[in-house]
């Protein structure tokens, strides 16, 4: 029963992913951010905001990296379709059965490039709003910059998911928000950087 209902799922995947480009114009956003410009930097955001992002940063050619869970799979069908890269796996370094040391081996190799990363850093199942050290373990490996982001709309609806996941209405005004870029030194402390992300994120949020 489970399998056949993800096959459905499956099916209905260029649909959705319509109907998310089609809400997604409509948004009018008060901020706009030029992705395209950056180069080699590190997305952070957390998992519940990878929707109202995904459709601001459509066909921009951003790196997103997706849980090896089979709700994974549905989330990286829907994001190659608005146009983003995937690479499946962890930030957990180690945890082979999450894909872990393939993973970062394959973004670090992507940021040398030039490409752009973006990590939901407290997914793929939580907890919510807690920032996991395989973000700033990345950024200190590769010397790539850490932005965080954030999304905030006028009109939503906030999921009663383990995430709050946002989902913007149509023709809302949307707002991406961007904290101070971090860069991780060889020496840092990694439990301090990550309470550093943490602090900064949730202040950008806040309000959301």
């Amino acid at each position: 029963m489970e399998k056949l209902k993800y096959r459905i799922v499956f099916l209905f995947i260029p649909l959705i992913s319509l109907i998310l480009r089609i809400i997604g114009r409509t948004i009018r956003w008060r901020k706009r951010y030029e992705f395209r410009k950056d180069k080699g930097k590190i997305y952070a955001l957390w998992h519940g905001h990878a929707l109202g992002l995904a459709m601001f940063a459509m066909d921009r050619g951003i790196v997103v990296l997706v849980s090896r869970y089979r709700d994974g799979e549905i989330a990286a069908r829907i994001l190659k379709h608005l146009g983003f890269e995937v690479v499946r796996g962890s930030t957990e370094e180690g945890k082979a059965h999450k894909g872990g040391r393939t993973a970062v081996k394959k973004l670090m190799e992507l940021l040398q490039q030039g490409k752009n990363i973006a990590i939901t850093i407290d997914g793929p199942k939580g907890p919510a709003f807690k920032v996991k050290k395989g973000v700033i373990y990345l950024a200190q490996k590769t010397g790539s910059p850490i932005l965080p982001v954030v999304v905030n709309f006028e009109k939503y609806k906030k999921l009663n998911s383990w995430d709050r996941l946002i989902v913007p209405l149509p023709f809302t005004k949307g707002e991406i928000r961007l904290g101070q870029e971090m860069k991780i030194s060889q020496s840092e402390d990694l439990e301090n950087a990550r309470k550093k992300l943490e602090r900064i994120l949730n202040n950008l949020s806040s309000d959301v």
